[in-house]
């Protein structure tokens, strides 16, 4: 009997484990989902993407639910369903189009991340068939546009701000390489034509500049080794 017991209690320790471990899972990625809805807040991403985020949400509820049921929880599975009525998954039309980028660097790399962070939740839905494909072309070539447009305005922000400061070679590294940026795209669109105009004519100019300061700087070495050259000699 006291075998069959702690057998018994054995079996019901494993399985509360177990049931915890599941638990801990499902919450770890509702964390995950949520911060990627507060995230949405921030892009000019489509509705679609608002829609799928949120029935992820609710799911991972329902799952953390009958694993460990509580009033909480049913509670936060019933405001995502009323939140969810209201949404459409293949409504691909931009939440808005506000957009402003961040001027600190650790800002422009947290919102670079997130941007990646967005389209492998959305790379992952699609491939469990909750997205259908031609949303998920127009969303996911939505994010990758943004994610280039940050990339590509903060070097030239720094590409200006080195050439304000006199340094031309920076600013043409900075130039380069957004210009390289740009040219490892696939597509092309109004704004990168648009960029890639720009940044050429800035490297174009810079290209002048500091061919002017190479030739005054050689004359300058020339003549210091000619008054060098004809300077009295020193009698020692």
């Amino acid at each position: 009997m006291a075998i069959m017991i702690s057998a018994v209690q054995q079996y019901r320790q494993k399985q509360n484990l177990e049931r915890r471990q599941r638990y801990a899972k499902f919450r770890a990625i509702l964390d995950q989902v949520e911060d990627l809805i507060n995230i949405t807040g921030y892009f000019p991403v489509g509705r679609s993407v608002y829609a799928l985020l949120n029935s992820r949400a609710k799911d991972l509820l329902v799952n953390m639910n009958e694993v460990m049921p509580s009033d909480a929880l049913k509670d936060r599975i019933h405001e995502y369903e009323n939140r969810i009525q209201g949404l459409d998954v293949n409504d691909t039309s931009v939440i808005s189009d506000d957009f402003e980028l961040p001027h600190n660097d650790k800002q422009i790399i947290a919102m670079i991340n997130a941007l990646k962070r967005l389209r492998s939740a959305l790379r992952s839905e699609h491939a469990k068939g909750r997205v259908d494909t031609q949303v998920y072309n127009i969303e996911d070539q939505r994010l990758q546009k943004l994610q280039l447009k940050i990339s590509v305005e903060t070097l030239i922000k720094r590409g200006e701000n080195a050439y304000n400061s006199s340094m031309l070679g920076s600013a043409r590294q900075y130039y380069e390489k957004a210009l390289r940026t740009i040219d490892e795209h696939t597509y092309s669109d109004e704004y990168t034509e648009h960029r890639h105009q720009q940044i050429e004519a800035s490297l174009e100019q810079i290209t002048n500049e500091l061919r002017v300061t190479n030739k005054n700087d050689a004359r300058k070495r020339k003549s210091d080794e000619l008054e060098e050259l004809f300077q009295p000699k020193k009698k020692w």
